[in-house]
């Protein structure tokens, strides 16, 4: 039996097993992810995996939760510091959601992906997050001296339509683009 970790090992072993963990899931997907193959890249038994999550569930969704932090502040840092005006928000974000669902399984993971939960307010604790995440940018446009006439759950639609627009483009077809701007002009319109 080996010696117990120390706080400070637990932290950077935590944090390299989340780290070789994302990496996997981006390329992989849930469903392919094996704990086995984790914990031989890490250097850890599998036990050592378990003292630290219950299953790969648990340690997906705290990545999960990671990322979905690290991009909202990243978004509020760039309507901030670069001055984005909604419009640039939107057109923004339908660019980054169109490149990000087609390079990256987190985004459409058949688990549960990121996109679900930057955007679907299909449970309380997520629409509460995602209403608060739309009025921080709020703010930042008020502050700025922009106008924004939709509710924040108008707002919150808004993301949650493009974002479906986005992740469906190769089912929609060859209409995507002209579609996707008739709405998006529709959307901008109504701000």
């Amino acid at each position: 039996m080996g010696r117990p970790y120390t706080e400070e090992e637990r932290a950077e072993l935590k944090l390299r097993i989340k780290e070789t963990a994302s990496k996997m899931f981006m390329h992989q997907g849930f469903k392919d992810f094996r704990i086995q193959q984790l914990t031989k890249q890490v250097g850890i038994s599998l036990g050592g995996f378990y003292t630290f999550y219950k299953d790969k569930e648990a340690l997906y969704e705290e990545i999960l939760r990671d990322e979905k932090n690290r991009i909202r502040k990243k978004i509020l840092m760039i309507i901030k510091e670069e001055n984005q005006t909604p419009k640039d928000f939107f057109t923004d974000l339908a660019n980054v959601l169109i490149d990000k669902t087609n390079t990256n399984k987190f985004y459409t993971n058949e688990y549960s992906s990121l996109l679900e939960t930057l955007i679907w307010n299909d449970d309380p604790v997520t629409a509460e997050d995602n209403l608060h995440f739309i009025q921080q940018i709020r703010k930042i446009w008020i502050n700025k001296g922009i106008t924004i006439f939709a509710s924040d759950e108008e707002l919150a639609s808004a993301v949650a339509t493009l974002a479906i627009l986005c992740t469906n483009k190769d089912k929609i077809g060859a209409g995507f683009h002209s579609w996707y701007q008739v709405i998006e002009k529709m959307i901008l319109e109504h701000l």
